[in-house]
């Protein structure tokens, strides 16, 4: 049986802040809009239990590629760091800019800290992200033992990467 070919892309389930995290990374990302956004009706009020009119959904593309985000996620089921997307970063700048703008707090939201670590953070819809820079990605893809090696010492040390101390940790500078 042949497979016709597929669109996939990444639904994000909130509990009801799928609008404002779409408009949030819409607003980060180049290359960004909002496509549809759907609201709850009185078709299966009984199972979703969602205010009639709300946003039930809102499809949404990010640098190119669809995303969905969906509200009526249980409180008890929360966002993890077992997905997160990554976000390869051409240099320091780039990953400067998605670095702060991710960790923007906004009003009535804290951002966690302690998850960030070797490049990784959450943002304040609780989505896990990696702000990474592509000598990061060359080093670790490298057949050289040695270069893979002092490039993982020196990410692990970061939160935020930083380019010019990679480089300086593959030369034997740091």
């Amino acid at each position: 049986m042949a497979i016709a070919p597929v669109s996939l892309y990444p639904c994000l389930f909130f509990e009801s802040e799928a609008e404002q995290a779409a408009q949030f990374y819409t607003s980060v990302f180049p290359n960004s809009s909002i496509d549809t956004i759907n609201h709850f009706s009185d078709a299966g009020h009984e199972i979703h239990k969602q205010p009639i009119g709300s946003v039930m959904s809102v499809l949404f593309t990010l640098n190119g590629t669809k995303w969905l985000a969906l509200n009526s996620r249980p409180k008890d089921i929360p966002m993890n760091e077992a997905v997160s997307f990554q976000i390869i970063c051409q240099g320091q700048e780039e990953v400067d800019y998605f670095w702060a703008k991710l960790t923007e707090a906004g009003e009535g939201w804290e951002i966690d800290e302690t998850k960030q670590v070797c490049g990784w953070l959450k943002d304040r819809f609780g989505v896990h992200w990696q702000v990474v820079p592509q000598v990061v990605v060359d080093n670790m893809s490298s057949a050289e033992g040695e270069r893979m090696k002092k490039t993982m010492q020196a990410v692990m040390k970061m939160k935020k990467i930083v380019v010019k101390d990679i480089v300086e940790a593959v030369q034997g500078k740091a």
